[in-house]
């Protein structure tokens, strides 16, 4: 049996990562910023660790595991204005920084963090975001993330420690946060879904593929001190998901239809929607087969099966 520890325990990915590894009989350690130990996933306990700052306790949480699962983050917020680059730096940036201090004390063997496609840019007009690209951050978010990465691999490279970071895009799956629930939401609940004609090619990683790939980062010899994109096997859409997901949901085919884009961005701005919209509206596309290549991992799923099991799996049944 061995030893890991998960930050941002409580968070989607983190609860599907340690019922993983529980099932797996390992010994998981949650770290989370606060709380009692009776929200812990079963089979699992939790530490306390505020702010990340007291590297001492850190150090201690962290002797002895295996791998340290770093998924912390801010994300999902609502805009803080002019502090939101504080605000995301003192998020993402330290504590990623003091707990890569303390795996490198502690003598952790891997360091596994979930980093964002973001880091590379926000859409793709040409070709797919793939382990090659450039890094180009554009908001406060990605920025925090981008300089995460950066402190992990200056910490890390001189001790013999390894690390490895992914670069998901957005992460759905059943009762996913963000974005895709909003979608869902729409196609359930809106008397007209006029969202059929966004046809730009995005690609998503279902949260079960996304956990499996962490395994993999966390003990693959190709992954040692390695970057990667990592997602589904195929592009979808919007209109893609709309499509699948009022069938399951037995909307009538009339509510479901297109208008153009301009009609859209004007509707979105008047319901205070903007950002929100032009993100849908915009092409994303993240070539994984780098990952792939590297360490012979493969989605379980089609894109197309795994949306499609998302809805049926739906927590709260849709009322059309």
């Amino acid at each position: 049996m061995s030893k890991f520890v998960v930050t941002g325990a409580r968070g989607y990915v983190a609860r599907r990562l340690i019922r993983h590894l529980v099932a797996e009989g390992h010994e998981v350690v949650g770290l989370t910023r606060g709380g009692g130990a009776d929200s812990a996933e079963p089979g699992s306990c939790e530490v306390a660790v505020g702010d990340y700052t007291d590297e001492d306790l850190l150090v201690r949480t962290v002797s002895g595991a295996q791998v340290i699962f770093h998924l912390a983050a801010r994300a999902h917020q609502r805009s803080a204005g002019k502090d939101d680059a504080l605000l995301f730096h003192a998020a993402n940036v330290v504590p990623t920084e003091a707990l890569a201090r303390a795996c490198a004390v502690a003598g952790v063997a891997r360091f596994v963090m979930l980093s964002s496609i973001g880091v590379l840019g926000n859409r793709t007009d040409v070709a797919a975001f793939s382990d090659a690209t450039v890094p180009a951050p554009v908001d406060p978010y990605a920025v925090s993330k981008a300089l995460a990465e950066k402190r992990v691999t200056e910490v890390l490279s001189d001790h013999c420690f390894g690390y490895c970071i992914l670069r998901p895009p957005l992460v759905y799956g059943p009762g996913s946060p963000g974005n895709f629930a909003g979608l869902v939401a729409i196609v359930a609940k809106a008397p007209l879904i006029p969202l059929a004609g966004i046809q730009a090619p995005r690609t998503f990683i279902h949260v079960d593929h996304l956990v499996d790939a962490l395994v993999v980062a966390a003990t693959h010899p190709a992954a040692f001190r390695r970057t990667f994109v990592i997602a589904d096997d195929s592009d979808t859409s919007v209109s893609e998901i709309v499509c699948i997901a009022a069938r399951i949901f037995g909307r009538e085919r009339w509510r479901v239809f297109a208008i153009p884009e301009t009609l859209l961005r004007a509707m979105s701005t008047l319901a205070g929607q903007r950002s929100r919209i032009n993100k849908l509206l915009a092409p994303l596309r993240v070539d994984g087969s780098g990952f792939q290549d590297a360490t012979g991992w493969r989605p379980s799923q089609s894109t197309s099966d795994a949306i499609a099991a998302t809805l049926r799996n739906w927590p709260s049944t849709p009322t059309p």
